[in-house]
């Protein structure tokens, strides 16, 4: 494998900085979070190579829990940031990290345990990367159902209201627009399905044949990964949608947005 050096990343990093001015020409009014996104991954990803490599030297349980703690609370706290109207207090977080919580780490031991079946079972070689990957694409499918939820729960009110008075209960008032929200959510999981192979090869597979690995071996764990990815995306999709549409309605099932508050 072809190694990489520090100047050779921050070369790339110039191309960012030109995508920048060029967007901010064509009325683009987000370069600044975009360069800070840029900033911020560098960082993170540079801070996780080293602390990776002390987890990996030492495979010691409790760091590889430690590891998977800190990305699980993240995650539940990205799924509730990038959203329109959000829900209040802790709500958001805590429906993101249970929806998290409840699909990725199953799905992760369950495979770990009965597939792949390292020795010992949280071998961090296997459980941080694979943990990575369900966590970051079923965060991305529980943020974007959240936000098409609240979005439209916020936009339909009176039809959601009119309903409600014509004596539906609060699960059949707002199921036309969790179906919605959970269509918009699964599109990307979906495309990513459809496009694995012919149009893009994902990530994992590009990566081990990069490192030599023989390509149908490569094949193989892409496979198994995709599948986690869209058991663990879509489940947390359901989850979290329906703890959300609980949370819109009080005690009284009377549609409550004031629960919501719309992000600057």
């Amino acid at each position: 494998m072809i190694l990489l050096s520090y100047w050779d990343l921050l070369v790339l990093s110039v191309l960012v900085l030109l995508l920048g001015v060029f967007l901010a020409l064509s009325g683009f009014t987000r370069v600044r979070e975009l360069w800070w996104s840029n900033l911020r991954m560098f960082v993170q990803l540079l801070f996780m190579g080293v602390w990776l490599s002390y987890v990996f030297t030492t495979d010691n349980p409790l760091w590889v829990a430690l590891v998977g703690i800190i990305m699980l609370l993240a995650g539940g706290y990205e799924s509730s940031k990038r959203q329109q109207y959000r829900f209040q207090k802790l709500s958001g977080f805590l429906i993101g990290l249970i929806a998290l919580s409840m699909t990725s780490l199953m799905v992760l031991i369950g495979v770990l345990m009965m597939v792949i079946q390292p020795t010992p079972w949280y071998e961090p070689q296997y459980v941080i990367p694979l943990l990575g990957m369900l966590l970051g694409n079923s965060m991305t499918s529980i943020g974007i159902g959240l936000d098409s939820l609240t979005r439209n729960a916020v936009s339909a009110k009176a039809k959601i209201e009119a309903q409600l008075a014509l004596g539906k209960t609060t699960k059949q008032s707002i199921a036309f627009i969790k179906q919605q929200s959970l269509h918009t959510a699964m599109i990307p999981v979906i495309n990513m399905l459809v496009a694995a192979g012919i149009i893009s090869l994902p990530g994992t597979l590009t990566g081990q044949i990069l490192a030599g690995v023989d390509p149908m071996e490569a094949v193989k764990y892409q496979i198994m990964i995709m599948l986690m990815i869209v058991t663990s995306a879509g489940f947390g999709t359901l989850i979290a949608l329906n703890l959300a549409s609980r949370r819109l309605f009080d005690s009284r099932q009377r549609l409550n947005p004031s629960v919501l508050s719309k992000s600057s």
